[in-house]
């Protein structure tokens, strides 16, 4: 006697970074306000963010005012993310972690665009989660050295705050501490790569700005999404 046992196909990958990236965009809208004003909960017009508001239209259902990232960008930069998990060749508890990872600098990166700010408690919570999950992992010496990369990329950034008068911030003296650690998994070298690569292109990008009158004299660029992107890059190239 013999039976059948139906299965249902596995959901694709891209329906998961589709399904995710609603809450992505709830997350930064929610913590896109300036530091003296309350987290948003509710569009201009008084309805609720979640989840008329949320959508990859990136407008109001009820108003259809623009609400958040720009349609469609969050959702190109979610579908990145999941192709380089993808091919990145990690599995299991690195894979959980980088995945994890790269949730939280997606929200980071499209929150300091929006308000040049950086939330401590999303900083946090993509630190704590990454270095848990990877210590899962049972390496410890990729660990330990990823914990020596936080310390030592945002000490280094602590001295630039202090001596720059507050040209750096304590946002990216905070977001160093994930993306050291990310890198510093692999390699001092990685360390290096990511760093100069997101600190360079911000500089690039800066003086290409001034100097055809886009950024206006006095005028800053976020360094949150350069330095996740240069972190981003190195980490594809591992």
């Amino acid at each position: 006697m013999s039976t059948t046992t139906s299965t249902r196909p596995a959901a694709p990958p891209v329906s998961y970074a589709t399904a995710i990236t609603l809450l992505l965009r709830w997350l930064v809208v929610h913590h896109s306000t300036e530091p003296d004003q309350p987290w948003r909960t509710r569009c201009g017009c008084g309805a609720p963010l979640w989840p008329g508001a949320c959508g990859p239209a990136g407008c109001c259902r009820s108003c259809t005012a623009p609400v958040g990232p720009r349609p469609y960008r969050l959702e190109a930069a979610a579908l990145v993310a999941v192709a380089v998990l993808l091919v990145s060749g990690w599995t299991g508890w690195q894979l959980a972690a980088y995945a994890w990872w790269a949730t939280g600098m997606i929200v980071l990166a499209f929150v300091d665009l929006a308000v040049m700010r950086l939330p401590h408690r999303l900083t946090a919570a993509t630190t704590i989660g990454f270095l848990v999950l990877l210590a899962a992992e049972g390496d410890g010496t990729a660990w330990w050295r990823a914990m020596a990369a936080g310390a030592v990329l945002s000490g280094l950034f602590a001295v630039l705050a202090v001596a720059s008068c507050g040209q750096l911030g304590w946002g990216d003296v905070a977001l160093a501490v994930p993306v050291a650690a990310a890198l510093g998994w692999h390699s001092w070298t990685a360390v290096y790569a990511g760093c100069l690569l997101g600190l360079g292109t911000a500089a690039v990008t800066a003086l290409t700005m001034r100097k055809t009158g886009t950024l206006r004299a006095g005028g800053h660029l976020p360094l949150g999404p350069f330095l996740i992107a240069g972190a981003a890059a190195a980490l594809a190239w591992q």
